[in-house]
């Protein structure tokens, strides 16, 4: 293994919801291996600021406006973008609500931006990469798509969230699915699934106090992961050096899940 497994220098990558959170992380550890980045997401001021703010350091970052939910939005992205080689499928959202009051407008909802959109962003960007004979696809799940919570270990977390479940499972079984049919293309497709991260969206839940004790205490390493600790795992899925792993879903938790 040489450094050059992991340069992306000359590719480039598409992040959804790229302008905060872990996206932007995404985006900055693509782009410090060499690749050029394009974020996007619904909110232009958003995208504007962090294109503002990282283009101080990289050159090759840009922005899109496109609400991945809208099927004709993605399309219309797709043309305007052309080819890329690495898709994020980082846009992602949770709904809490008890299972049986759950709405089928809140459950479409989320069905539409964690599931539905990987598939279209996919469909749109698959076939160019066939023809390139390259191309890596990472979906973001979590380890809510590989099990279930215990509300009873971790009081006051919220783990009602059925649409949430079944759509990060629904992520995993789309991951294995397109990885089949492309397995011998050149292309891969994988999924990562964090556990629980200190990420700005969770800044106010694993604050100092009872909750963050219990995730911590039921997790081998005895803490919840950092931002930073992701990147490493998305840069392994993107590299040229992982062409032979596809239709895997790495779990990256402090070994939360091994318990």
């Amino acid at each position: 293994m040489t450094l050059a497994d992991f340069d992306l220098t000359n590719r480039r990558a598409l992040v959804t919801g790229g302008s905060d959170g872990l996206g932007r992380q995404f985006a900055e550890a693509l782009l410090d291996a060499g690749a050029d980045v394009v974020i996007c997401g619904r909110r232009k001021d958003s995208l504007d600021s962090t294109v503002s703010e990282l283009s101080a350091k990289y050159s090759g970052i840009s922005a899109a406006v496109c609400d991945v939910r809208d099927q004709e939005q993605v399309a219309e992205l797709a043309s305007a973008l052309g080819s890329i080689d690495i898709l994020v499928n980082n846009a992602g959202l949770s709904h809490r609500a008890p299972w049986d009051e759950e709405q089928s407008e809140e459950w479409r909802k989320i069905m539409v931006l964690n599931v539905e959109a990987p598939f279209w962003l996919s469909q749109s960007f698959l076939p160019q990469m066939i023809e390139n004979k390259w191309g890596r696809i990472i979906n973001i799940s979590s380890i809510c798509g590989i099990g279930s919570l215990n509300p009873r270990l971790f009081p006051g977390l919220g783990t009602d969230m059925p649409s949430y479940f079944a759509s990060k499972h629904g992520l995993i079984g789309l991951t294995r699915f397109l990885a089949t049919q492309v397995a011998d293309t050149g292309v891969t497709v994988n999924a990562i699934c964090p556990g629980f991260f200190d990420s700005p969206a969770n800044h106010e839940v694993f604050k100092p106090g009872a909750l963050l004790d219990a995730v911590s205490g039921a997790t081998p390493m005895q803490r919840i992961g950092t931002n930073s600790e992701l990147r490493t795992a998305l840069l392994y899925l993107a590299a040229p050096g992982s062409s032979f792993v596809t239709g895997q879903s790495i779990v990256v938790d402090g070994g939360w899940s091994v318990w």
